[in-house]
């Protein structure tokens, strides 16, 4: 079963140009003290404002997908499925105190009484036992405070050590434009490249004010992988049109972040740097500014992700993520 572990003492800007050396000197160092990714940390104590009134009753982690399988499956699930279907073995939820106890019942194994009134079908047995299949996989990390989404990566630096690490968003789900699915894209380019690497999908101006954003250098003979140039959270059409244009994209079209990050463990000491200097935005420590820190200190790359992906935690989000899982023909009787 998983564990709980102990949370950290609490104790800037979205924006960052990065200065670095030739790409040529860098890219496709092999570097043999890494290790493959075999944990993810996935934040979840946020509190899901956009969805409100809903979120005063329901966690927005655990609303409903109906996937194509028929399977009523909270967002939680589906985002530890996606890491486990990637070959991910550790998954770390960051979770709020309050939230322990619910957490801990969904991934717990199924009662008998409850398990015999579904035995008849084995497609309702399948599903409600999968919960506590995965619960082998998951540990349970305290933030005591929602201080932004840095700050809930950061509460997970004891459990992830030196190992790298797969950052997943609490709210984002993800379908596949082709057979692997999408974390194990970012994975496979991870083992590939040996430094970090985040997804990033193409958005048009006027949705980048929701994502952060990035710009960069294209690499030769890899299509759609790119040297991280600078990083903006959520900009304005203005700023993007003067510093965010990259080389063979068409115009108003820029690369946003996908919602998943392979990374060293390199970005928690940056985090963790930001914390003891104090380097805030809005009283929140932010994971863009600690991609900026380790961007300027290594080859840090970005991946377009082949597949969708889907903010359940706002509205238009959730019912575009609703109509996708469901498949195109939709659920039908049986």
């Amino acid at each position: 079963m998983f564990l709980s572990v102990l949370r950290l003492a609490h104790s800037s800007s979205g924006t960052a140009s990065i200065a670095k050396p030739e790409l040529s000197r860098r890219i496709l160092r092999r570097h043999t003290g890494l290790k493959r990714i075999r944990k993810a940390v996935i934040p979840l104590a946020g509190h899901g404002l956009r969805m409100l009134p809903a979120t005063l009753a329901v966690r927005k982690a655990l609303f409903p997908i109906v996937d194509a399988r028929g399977r009523v499956c909270p967002v939680l699930h589906l985002i530890v499925e996606e890491a486990v279907n990637a070959g991910i073995e550790e998954i770390g939820l960051v979770i709020a105190p309050e939230d322990e106890a619910m957490v801990r019942a969904y991934f717990s194994r199924l009662p008998d009484p409850l398990k015999s009134a579904v035995g008849h079908r084995a497609d309702l047995l399948a599903a409600a036992e999968s919960p506590g299949e995965l619960s082998d996989k998951v540990t349970l990390i305290l933030q005591d405070r929602p201080l932004g989404f840095g700050d809930a990566v950061l509460r997970a630096k004891s459990w992830v050590g030196g190992d790298p690490v797969l950052v997943m968003l609490g709210d984002h789900l993800y379908l596949s434009g082709e057979d692997r699915c999408c974390a194990r894209q970012l994975l496979d380019a991870f083992a590939e490249l040996q430094a970090p690497v985040s997804g990033v999908t193409r958005k048009s101006v006027d949705g980048i004010h929701h994502f952060g954003t990035v710009s960069g250098r294209p690499v030769p003979r890899w299509n759609g992988l790119y040297e991280l140039d600078t990083v903006v959270e959520k900009p304005d059409p203005g700023l993007a049109r003067e510093r965010l244009r990259v080389e063979g994209m068409p115009a108003d079209t820029y690369l946003c972040w996908f919602g998943l990050h392979a990374m060293t463990s390199d970005i928690l000491e940056c985090l963790a740097r930001m914390e003891r200097d104090g380097a805030t935005d809005g009283g929140e420590l932010q994971l863009t500014g600690a991609q900026a820190m380790l961007s300027a200190q290594r080859a840090y790359f970005a991946l377009e992700v082949n597949g969708d992906h889907f903010d359940t935690g706002s509205p238009e989000g959730y019912v575009e993520a609703v109509a996708a899982f469901a498949g195109p023909t939709g659920i039908t009787n049986k």
